[in-house]
Order: C-alpha cells, then structure tokens, then sequence
C-alpha cells in the first residue's frame, strides 16, 4: 500500500487536466552538448509562462502541457539523483506481437479544446529549443464523435477522476525526493481498420470486453478471459484494482490509410502499466494474449518521468525531499490511498487516457 501523496506535496503539472477535444504529443531529442542542456532547462523555466501566454488567447481553451523526461537524459539536465521508477521503456516480444521502444528524451503533452491553440504552443517550444534538439514524433490527436477510438468503441470509461485520479497518478511519500511526480508510458498503435471492420460487431465486442453501441461491459459468463479490459484490470496486493490516468486520442491521415490511437498513461508507479502490456502482448497466462493485437500494432514506445512544477523549473537543482508545512495540521487525517497504478483496460485503440476501454 503505498501513502497518501499528502497536502505537503510540490504542485504537479496538469497530468490529472480535464479531458480535451484537440492534442499533440511531441517528442524531441536532445542534441549533444551542455549549451543544448542549458537551451532545454530554459524553456523548462520558462514554460508556465509561455503556456500562460498562448493560452491567454482564449481563457476557456483549457490549454496545459506535461513535460516528460527519459532515463538517457535525466542524468544530462537533471543530475544523479533519480525518480526511483525512472528506466528505459521496455519492449516486450511474444510471437508476432511487439510493444517496440523507440528514442525520445523529452515527451511534451499538449492539450486544449482548440488544436490551434495547441499548434500554437508547439510551434513556440520548438522554436525556443531550435537546433537543441531533434523531433522524432508528432502526433496530432482529435476527439472523435462521443469519445470513440476508430475502431468504433467508446474509450475510457473507467479513467478515474477527481481525487482517486491523483491517487493514481501522483507519487507521494513513497519518493519523498520526487513527490508531486508521475510515471508516464506512451505508445503509437496503427489500426488496420479494414480487417477490423471485416469482423462482425459480436466478435469485435467479445474482443473489448464491451457493447459497441451502449458501451456497457459485457457480463462474466459472456466476456472471454482475452477480452482487452480483462487483461488490463490489475489488482495489488490487497486485492484492490489500481488505476492509470489515461488520455489516449486518436489520430490518423486518409490519404496513406494511416489510422491510429496514440496511447498515454499517466501512473505513480510505471510498475501497473508495464504489467498491462505483459498481460495484453504476452498473455495472462501466457498465450492468453489481446486480440485486439491481432488488429493494431505498435509502433512507438516511451516511458517518462514528470516532474512535479518546481522541480520541472529548477532543473539541475539537487532534489529535496517535500516538507511539511509549517502551519497546523489539518483537522482531518490524510487520506490513505491505494496502490499505484493503472486502471481498466490499456485500450489500444482509444482516445482518452490508458491503453485501454477501462
């Protein structure tokens, strides 16, 4: 069971913001050189403001970003002390089936209600890290009908909110150093929507683990053991299920038949996400793998640290653990949450926020 994140805790960026209509994740990295460092922990610095600025231009856009970081260069612009999640995304093979890691130092989330609010933003930041760095990947997510992936099932309809969605997500005192924190995966998946159409509505349902059209989940003695939100339920130790934030969009181009969701999971642990992808690649047990594989594949992969706000503009600052104020306690007592983790279904292809249809 891990503790409760705790008043005390630094401000965390906007990993838990309202769900959006427009997105673009970017990822960048980092040219060699301390001058390219410095050019990255800059616009870090800067970033509340630049944010601020853009999205000034409409006050109800809700425009945010969450900035994210590799294990390669944490040690670059941040120092030796590390995130005690933080590692190289790990891929997972099975067969045919492979959850590929591909490079990327820097992940930067952007979000709003208008996507030329987000262009908007995504064209000042790599304009102040200019030959800095490198884009890899640039993927622009769009809501679609009522919160449908392109294979035409409603995503996310387990993602916490609220409080439960900061206990999901937010490290606490588990990583004093790095409370406020989280753990986010990524993951590009393509859809190959013509055989996935091909299949009759009874079998797509039995492969998500839910009706099409009403989005309710399929009963126990209906649902198979593959079916993807039955894969990705994780439960800990003390039975309970944990949860992910996600807020996977779709994306796509018509002309070279490219249609995808663009997975994103935010945890405080990346431990329950990583053991989502085992149990949809691998299978639980194994060979009891995801169907919905045989229909979408992945082909990006990154796991990132992100920090909580001061730590984010102090980057290269040596980590100190969060105090407690100094003010008197709270009459209530903490809030003793559950474990870290994800929720639901890592649905692949969705568009909110875990893999899964959760």
């Amino acid at each position: 069971m891990t503790t409760d994140t705790g008043s005390a805790a630094p401000e965390p960026q906007a990993v838990i913001a309202p769900l959006t209509g427009a997105a673009i994740f970017l990822v960048v990295v980092l040219d060699p050189g301390e001058d390219s460092a410095d050019t990255l922990r800059g616009l870090c610095a800067d970033l509340a403001g630049l944010v601020r600025a853009v999205g000034f231009r409409d006050l109800e856009g809700h425009l945010s970003c969450v900035t994210g970081f590799g294990a390669a260069v944490w040690d670059r612009i941040a120092g030796p002390d590390k995130p005690a999640g933080l590692h190289p995304f790990r891929e997972i093979k099975a067969g045919p089936r492979h959850a590929v890691a591909t490079p990327g130092d820097v992940l930067f989330h952007i979000r709003a209600t208008r996507m030329d609010l987000c262009f908007e933003l995504a064209t000042q930041i790599i304009t102040r890290l200019g030959g800095a760095v490198t884009v890899v990947e640039e993927v622009h997510g769009f809501r679609y009908f009522d919160d449908r992936d392109l294979i035409g099932f409603v995503d996310g309809t387990e993602n916490p909110t609220g409080a439960a969605a900061a206990r999901a997500a937010i490290i606490g005192d588990e990583d004093p150093a790095f409370a406020g924190g989280s753990y986010v995966i990524v993951q590009q998946y393509l859809h190959d929507t013509a055989a996935w159409n091909a299949l009759p509505v009874e079998e797509q349902e039995k492969i998500i683990g839910r009706m099409k059209l009403s989005d309710i989940e399929l009963s126990d003695d209906v649902k198979p053991s593959s079916a993807h939100n039955a894969l990705t339920v994780i439960t800990g130790d003390d039975g309970e299920q944990v949860e992910i934030v996600r807020d996977n969009m779709p994306f796509g181009s018509v002309g070279d038949g490219r249609y995808g969701t663009y997975f994103i999971g935010y945890a405080r642990s990346p431990a329950t996400t990583e053991q989502m992808l085992v149990n949809m690649f691998v299978g639980s047990p194994e060979g009891n793998y995801d169907r919905l594989l045989d229909f979408s594949t992945a082909v990006t992969g990154g796991l990132y640290f992100v920090p909580a706000v001061p730590v984010l503009e102090n980057l290269g600052a040596p980590a100190t653990p969060a105090r407690e104020p100094e003010s008197e306690p709270a009459v209530s007592p903490p809030v003793t949450p559950g474990q870290p983790g994800p929720h639901g279904s890592l649905n692949i292809g969705s568009l909110k926020g875990a893999p899964g249809d959760g």
